[in-house]
């Protein structure tokens, strides 16, 4: 079946919850992508979610196959760049392109529709070496800059002491 995308409605807020937790634990099938053994307790609630989207042109970019949700993207535009955050796609879907098909609309949309020059993201890069793999197949550098993390997931259920979130940037220009 046919992929294609469209932006975030106030309908899709369970199913992209549910989309995105399931993505994070490894539920619903068999993923690649999931970060069980990092972290306890559900990736994202409502209130995240909406809080998420009160910032200034941000988005949620959906890719569908037919009516079902096979995978998001959050995108949030900055001065001179783009944050992209919550990739998630359906585990039983994982590897099958969906993650590479999103990237690129997202590019396209950060390129064509905002002006901007490059896409920033954080990624677990030292305890998920394979994720950081994926964005650097598609053009994303390591920066070695790193952040905290800010999400409630990781001030409440964080597994592995320690963890720090890499700054990795693919130019668009």
């Amino acid at each position: 079946m046919a992929r294609h995308f469209r932006r975030y409605q106030p309908g899709d807020t369970t199913a992209l919850i549910k989309l995105i937790n399931a993505a994070s634990s490894g539920g619903g099938g068999s993923g690649w992508t999931h970060e069980a053994e990092l972290f306890a307790g559900d990736r994202i609630d409502t209130a995240e979610l909406l809080s998420l989207l009160e910032a200034p042109g941000s988005m949620f970019v959906l890719c569908l196959e037919g009516a079902d949700l096979a995978g998001c993207a959050y995108l949030k535009p900055l001065e001179d760049a783009a944050y992209l955050g919550l990739l998630a796609v359906r585990p039983a879907l994982q590897g099958g392109g969906v993650g590479k098909e999103i990237l690129r609309e997202c590019e396209r949309i950060v390129r064509d529709e905002w002006d901007g020059v490059s896409i920033r993201m954080t990624v677990i890069t030292h305890h998920r070496p394979e994720l950081a793999a994926f964005y650097e197949r598609r053009g994303y550098s390591r920066t070695g800059r790193y952040k905290s993390f800010d999400r409630l997931q990781a001030q409440t259920g964080m597994k592995v002491p320690g963890l720090t979130l890499e700054w990795m940037e693919k130019s668009l220009a």
